[in-house]
């Protein structure tokens, strides 16, 4: 499993919806890459070993579930998950547990809940 780099930040996440959060975490000092889709997350991934992932789960194609799921078997536990996303039911919620993520997030949410969530994930 390769070295995660505790300062890097992988968001998966379509255009429309990043660049304040993308912005905001950058100003609080990640590095921030960014991937449409779990397609490229996955290559970013790979390429840029980010601590955590912050991923939506309507993605195109491969969904933000079946993402984690992949994650979490390349990874392991080392790596940090956050579902952030419009799926607010507790069936949805319950699915992101299963798939891996470690906490699931429900849009709108201020950038200040990503970055403090992050936080924790990573003092853990």
């Amino acid at each position: 499993m390769p070295e995660l780099h505790v300062g890097r930040v992988l968001l998966v996440e379509q255009p429309n919806g990043r660049d304040m959060l993308k912005w905001a975490l950058e100003e609080s000092g990640f590095e921030v890459d960014l991937a449409n889709d779990g397609e490229s997350a996955l290559s970013m991934a790979a390429a840029r070993s980010p601590a955590v992932v912050v991923a939506d789960i309507i993605l195109p194609g491969m969904d933000g579930w079946e993402l984690a799921q992949r994650l979490r078997r390349i990874y392991g536990a080392a790596m940090r998950l956050v579902a952030l996303t419009t799926l607010g039911d507790p069936e949805d919620r319950a699915h992101s547990v299963t798939a891996g993520f470690n906490v699931h997030l429900v849009k709108p949410v201020r950038p200040g809940k990503v970055h403090d969530t992050i936080l924790n994930l990573l003092a853990a």
